[in-house]
């Protein structure tokens, strides 16, 4: 049962489990180490413990709850074998440590093992936390995303209400101004005797452009009126009075 992958020993967060992974889990070396046994030796009672399962046709169970790994060894850097433990393994091995001191051990790995799991528990959100914070999230991003749709809308129309006509759009509403005045001079439309030179045409018409847009030049109509004044140009006539 040859893990995929060579690992050094992770930090340990207590000094009985550590986390691998998202299981909490033991080693041989830990328990080696807290029951006072040669590293060997507990290598062995695994390994017997393996092996009965096998027998009982728990193989599947064994590789699920005992890895087999290496560590570096600190001094000689030379990398040796151990074996992660879950805990129901780490239960499967102690059972055979029957010594007063070995009960009192094996309850402060249990201790342990639980206290860690309520760490855990609490340090990472249940499927259905996830779930609704995900849910919640993408809710957000959607009303974030319509917020953001409405102030481009309401920058656009700023902007539209803001924008003045370009130099063409001038150029444009100039020559539509000449060309009516003088059509309508040159016609005999105008009353002579209220506006008696063309000037005084030019005069009205421009007047009548900043009355009805509220502008006070033609510099400053916007650019979303420039096709209503243009068409204002080509119909307008004096005021006969």
């Amino acid at each position: 049962m040859k893990m995929d992958q060579i690992q050094t020993i992770p930090k340990p967060v207590s000094d009985f489990v550590f986390i691998e992974g998202n299981r909490i889990v033991t080693d041989s070396l830990t328990v080696a180490q807290m029951f006072g046994k040669r590293h060997d030796h507990v290598m062995r009672d695994i390994e017997i413990q393996i092996e009965k399962l096998i027998e009982a046709g728990e193989q599947k169970w064994g590789i699920t709850n005992f890895g087999e790994t290496q560590y570096q060894h600190p001094q000689n850097k030379q990398w040796y074998d151990k074996y992660n433990l879950t805990e129901d393994a780490f239960a499967i091995v102690a059972m055979s440590y029957v010594t007063p001191e070995a009960m009192k051990m094996k309850v402060k790995f249990i201790k342990e093992f639980k206290r860690m799991k309520e760490h855990l528990q609490k340090k990472t959100p249940s499927s259905r936390e996830q779930f609704l914070a995900t849910m919640q999230l993408g809710l957000q991003h959607e009303e974030d995303l319509k917020q953001l749709k409405t102030d481009v809308e309401q920058i656009k129309n700023d902007i539209n209400e803001r924008m003045t006509v370009d130099y063409s759009q001038q150029t444009a509403i100039r020559n539509a101004v000449n060309r009516r005045v003088y059509k309508l001079w040159n016609d005999g439309i105008v009353n002579r005797n209220i506006h008696d030179t063309r000037r005084k045409v030019f005069s009205a018409l421009w007047k009548d452009i900043y009355a009805s847009f509220a502008v006070n030049s033609y510099h400053n109509i916007r650019q979303r009126d420039f096709d209503e004044v243009i068409d204002y140009i080509k119909v307008w006539r004096p005021r006969l009075v």
